[in-house]
């Protein structure tokens, strides 16, 4: 597997190709699944066309004191000296290396909040682990373990960020890790929702790359809104880490508690806040799913998910993470990253609002534009039945082809090869679907 660079606001690998960040989240992968399973996870994943898939190495889900289905390895021989146990790194490592041969890119989360943050904001309050006195040492140690492995650097472990203490800790988590042999990879800020790594930096400027947590909250955040922001604040790669996953109970839009009708977040949710979060400039996505990310067992039905007030789900049975592999909210990712990667330089592209001529609401019927840098094509993702205009005087000189990029099925039907308006186009969208991409490409003279 290629190591990853950052130049701009993109991804490219060693070869200087692109890369589309299409990240699926499985942060108890190592803690909680066997090596078999792991790569049964993986396979399926990487056909989707995921990746990269977030993980975390001294997890969340009682991660110190519960041994990994793989081995029965703790992380540490003990918890006063953080005497690392080589067995369990091994197995991170391992597990690693299968998904690098399948072209999947490890965002290793080094540890979870919970292990570090002074402020626990939920869950049992309970003294950290790690602390400025011990946590590059170990950062180092797992850098030096992975070294030669194709991976990114996520750090934080969706914590708020909220003093200069903490602050000081993640620089020693960087620290660490830049000093290991896994130093060169790129790092980035995992926070709590609602908030982006520049947020919770400051001032500091020591990371590769930013992004959101958009999370949980209400059928339709509006997650375009935090992108377009800190697309324009930075010249780094900006995207969603966390929007909210299938199959999650829709929380509260401002208070984390389960919505009244017990509702969750299905394909068309992901859809939308994927495409909105993407056309605003993010330099990928993120793909979650409720079972995934814990890798839920047969052996979990008695236990009830910590640190969440998700995790009440009202006599309602969660699946197991074998039985989610193929919902459809997964195919959509891959689909979505194959439609940006059929775009003509598309790791150019550039979100442009100033093409949607006329209302655009600001609620769930929200469209996002973008195009290339040399105006040859505009893409615009319409997430409900509605009628759009769109500025089309970029191809006055030319004309222009007109297609419909279905997302939930990944299909793309050309509709007309000679429209000559020189000023605006308006149209509606198929109605035969929920949520569609309108693509307008520039005629090519002389055709």
């Amino acid at each position: 597997m290629k190591k990853l660079r950052i130049n701009g606001r993109s991804f490219y690998d060693e070869d200087n190709q692109p890369f589309f960040y299409t990240a699926c989240t499985a942060w108890e992968l190592f803690h909680k699944l066997t090596l078999s399973e792991a790569e049964r996870y993986l396979r399926n994943r990487a056909e989707k066309g995921f990746n990269v898939v977030q993980a975390v190495a001294v997890c969340e889900l009682d991660g110190l004191h519960t041994p990994t289905y793989e081995g029965r390895h703790l992380p540490f021989h003990d918890l006063l000296t953080l005497e690392p146990n080589e067995a369990y790194f091994d197995h991170i490592r391992l597990v690693t290396e299968r998904a690098n041969q399948l072209g999947i890119v490890i965002a290793l989360v080094p540890m979870w909040g919970s292990h570090w943050s002074v402020n626990n904001s939920w869950g049992q309050d309970r003294k950290p682990l790690f602390n400025r006195h011990n946590i590059a040492a170990f950062c180092r140690y797992l850098s030096d373990k992975m070294q030669g492995t194709g991976l990114l650097w996520m750090i934080g472990g969706d914590r708020a960020i909220v003093g200069e203490d903490q602050r000081q800790l993640l620089e020693e988590m960087a620290k660490g890790l830049r000093a290991g042999g896994s130093g060169d990879a790129p790092i980035t800020v995992h926070t709590q929702g609602g908030r982006s790594t520049l947020d919770m930096l400051g001032e500091r400027s020591w990371h590769d790359f930013v992004v959101w947590q958009t999370g949980h909250m209400g059928q339709a955040y509006p997650s375009w809104r935090p992108i377009e922001m800190d697309y324009q604040r930075q010249d780094k790669p900006v995207l969603d880490s966390e929007p909210c996953y299938e199959a999650h109970p829709v929380m509260c839009q401002h208070q984390f508690k389960r919505s009244q009708d017990a509702s969750r977040f299905t394909d068309r949710e992901i859809r939308r806040t994927s495409y909105w979060s993407v056309f605003a400039g993010g330099s990928g996505i993120t793909y979650g799913c409720y079972s995934l990310w814990q890798m839920r067992r047969p052996e979990d039905d008695a236990i009830a998910i910590p640190e969440s007030a998700a995790s009440t789900y009202r006599g309602d049975t969660i699946p197991y993470w074998f039985e989610v592999l193929n919902y459809p909210g997964a195919f959509n990712i891959g689909q979505l990253r194959r439609f940006i990667e059929s775009l003509p330089e598309w790791w150019q592209r550039v979100p442009d609002q100033t093409l949607l001529l006329g209302d655009n609401p600001s609620d769930r019927r929200h469209c996002r534009a973008m195009r290339d840098a040399q105006h040859r094509w505009i893409a615009v993702y319409i997430p409900e039945q509605q009628n759009v205009v769109v500025d089309v005087s970029a191809f006055a000189d030319t004309g222009f082809e007109i297609s419909w990029f279905d997302p939930r099925y990944g299909i793309l039907n050309r509709v007309s090869e000679d429209i000559s308006e020189t000023f605006f186009l308006s149209i509606d969208p198929p109605d035969t679907g929920s949520d569609w991409v309108l693509l307008l490409r520039r005629k090519e003279k002389g055709r």
